[in-house]
């Protein structure tokens, strides 16, 4: 029974984590400025900002968001591996066999 205890709580620390990285949010902006894109940390969309000149340039445009929300998912992935690395870490670390 102590096991499945173990891991209810296991189940309840990434439950946790996915509210809290779903509460936080931040922003990347692309390399010229002209475009920010805030997102929560579990990769949903919060706002766009984009500068009134890049309107006029279609193109400029579409790759622009696409290089800033990669950017921005690439940091969501480093964050959430990092992010659930600890957490079962912490949550795991009495189960024998695993590597942490």
């Amino acid at each position: 029974m102590e096991m499945m205890g173990k891991l209810q709580n296991v189940q309840q620390d990434f439950e946790d984590l996915k509210v809290r990285l779903d509460s936080e949010s931040f922003t990347e902006t692309s390399s010229d400025g002209t475009v920010s894109i805030t997102l929560t940390k579990l990769a949903t969309i919060k706002d766009i900002q984009i500068a009134s000149g890049l309107m006029a340039d279609k193109e400029q445009l579409e790759d622009t968001l696409v290089v800033t929300l990669n950017k921005a998912l690439d940091e969501i992935k480093r964050n959430a591996i990092e992010e659930a690395k600890q957490t079962a870490k912490g949550s795991m670390g009495g189960f024998p066999g695993l590597p942490f």
